[in-house]
């Protein structure tokens, strides 16, 4: 009776490890919870200590890709006044896994004070650390023309 015990007690936590394992959008969400709520411990545990902040654009006709520093866009995001209200709002999520790999492409329009600012695609790459999905590095574009 009890090897019948710790094989379902096994098979109970080996189930959660995979449910778990197999939502890498739940960092992102994660992410965009925390943001909202200003939350920057929030925001700062879903990222991995080696994460990026990229955004790729286009200046002078020419494409380029410009790395934000992550600590201070954290402390921006969590220290912006009560006005203008920020929302990004998610459209469809594309979620692509591989072991302990993930990526996430999702279109997105930002909202100040609920007019739409603009809108692009959010890129993640996500790893698995062994307990949770943590990001590795988000990049976005951004357009003002959003139809």
């Amino acid at each position: 009776m009890k090897k019948y015990f710790l094989f379902l007690f096994c098979v109970f936590n080996l189930s959660l490890y995979s449910q778990e394992k197999s939502n890498a959008y739940s960092a992102v969400t994660a992410f965009f919870a925390a943001f909202h709520a200003k939350d920057s411990l929030g925001m700062q545990a879903v990222f991995h200590p080696k994460a990026r902040l990229l955004r790729s654009g286009v200046k002078e006709n020419q494409p380029i890709v410009v790395e934000n520093n992550l600590e201070k866009f954290i402390r921006a995001v969590a220290t912006r006044p009560a006005t203008p209200t920020w929302e990004e709002r998610l459209g469809q999520p594309i979620v692509q896994q591989d072991q302990n790999l993930a990526t996430v492409w999702v279109p997105f329009r930002f909202y100040l004070n609920e007019q739409l600012s603009h809108c692009g695609h959010n890129s993640f790459t996500l790893t698995w650390d062994g307990s949770s999905w943590l990001i590795l590095s988000l990049i976005d574009t951004v357009a003002k023309n959003c139809n």
